[in-house]
C-alpha cells in the first residue's frame, strides 16, 4: 500500500487552486450545496413532464419513514379502482390498518418458526437468523393478498396514520426485543418438556402482549365503520355498518385477488443464461 505524502497532497492543492472552474464550483457548492449546484437548468426545458398516456392517480400516498413501499403499492392498486368506480378524489385506503395485521401475523409466524427450531442450539445459523430480525416492515404482493382475504380493508379515515406507522423505527426496535424475549420463553418451555397445551396457552399469552403493543402504537383496528364521502361532483354518499371484509369483498373489488400475480426477476445461474421471470 502506497502512503500519502505531504508533497503529493501539496501538488493536489496547487492543482485545485490553479483551476478557475473548480474555484467557481467551490463557491457555488459552499452557498447552495452539491445537488443544487449540480442542476442543469436546460434539462427542465428538454424534459417536460407531459406524456401521451397519463393515469389519474390522485394525491401521492406517502409511506414516510417506514418500509411499507410494497404495502402502499398494493393499496394504490386497489385505491385506483375504487376512485374510478366511485368517482372519488384524493381518496386513500388505510395503510395503518394493513400494517397492524401484517405485524400481528409476522409475530405469530415468528413463534411458529421458533417452536419448529426449538431442538436446535441457540447459536445455530437458523435460530440466529430468526433472532437477528424477528420481524420488519418489508413484504410482497402475496402477503398483502393474505391480509386482504383474512382481514379486509378500511378507508384511511377509519384507521388513520399514527406516529409509529409513519416512523416505524421505535416500534420495530421494541417489538423485536419483545419477540426475542418471547423466543426464549417458548424455547425454555420446549426444553422443559411442556405439553402442547401448555405451549399453546403461553403462545396466546405472548401474542396478547404483541397485540397490546400494536394497539398502543397503531390503534385498534375497527370491526365496523361507516363509509361517508363526497364524490368529485360534491355529492354526499354513505355506506353504513360495514365490516372490513364486506368493504373489501362487496364494495372494493368483485374479482378474485388470485387473478393478479407477482412477477419476480430471477438472477441467472451463470453468465450465459438469460434472466427469467417467476410468476408467483
Amino acid at each position: 500500500m502506497s502512503e500519502i505524502t505531504q508533497s503529493e497532497t501539496n501538488k493536489f492543492r496547487e492543482a485545485f487552486l490553479a483551476n478557475p472552474t473548480q474555484r467557481v464550483g467551490q463557491r457555488s457548492v459552499w452557498k447552495n450545496g452539491i445537488n443544487n449546484s449540480a442542476q442543469n437548468q436546460s434539462t427542465f426545458v428538454e424534459n417536460t413532464p407531459t406524456f401521451s398516456i397519463d393515469l389519474n392517480t390522485g394525491k401521492v400516498a406517502d409511506q414516510k419513514k417506514s418500509g411499507r413501499c410494497w404495502m402502499f403499492a398494493a393499496l394504490n392498486t386497489m385505491r385506483h379502482k375504487l376512485s374510478s368506480d366511485f368517482n372519488l378524489a384524493n381518496f386513500e385506503l388505510s395503510q395503518n390498518y394493513t400494517f397492524f395485521w401484517d405485524k400481528y401475523e409476522k409475530a405469530n409466524y415468528f413463534y411458529e418458526n421458533i417452536l419448529a427450531t426449538a431442538d436446535l442450539d441457540r447459536t445455530s445459523r437458523e435460530v440466529a437468523f430468526l433472532l437477528q430480525t424477528p420481524q420488519q416492515d418489508g413484504g410482497q404482493w402475496d402477503m398483502m393478498v393474505s391480509i386482504f382475504d383474512k382481514y379486509g380493508l378500511v378507508p384511511k379515515s377509519a384507521m388513520p396514520e399514527t406516529a409509529s406507522s409513519s416512523d416505524s423505527t421505535q416500534l420495530n426496535e421494541y417489538l423485536n426485543k419483545l419477540l426475542r424475549k418471547h423466543a426464549y420463553i417458548l424455547r425454555t418451555l420446549v426444553a422443559d418438556h411442556a405439553t402442547a397445551s401448555e405451549i399453546e396457552t403461553k403462545r396466546q399469552d405472548l401474542l396478547q402482549e404483541v397485540y397490546n403493543v400494536l394497539a398502543m402504537a397503531l390503534g385498534i383496528p375497527p370491526e365496523t365503520f361507516d363509509f361517508e364521502y363526497r364524490d368529485e361532483n360534491n355529492n354526499f354518499l354513505q355506506e353504513t355498518d360495514l365490516t372490513p371484509q364486506s368493504f373489501f369483498k362487496s364494495i372494493l373489488i368483485s374479482t378474485s385477488m388470485t387473478t393478479l400475480v407477482s412477477l419476480m426477476p430471477l438472477l441467472p445461474t451463470n453468465r450465459s443464461c438469460t434472466p427469467t421471470v417467476l410468476i408467483c
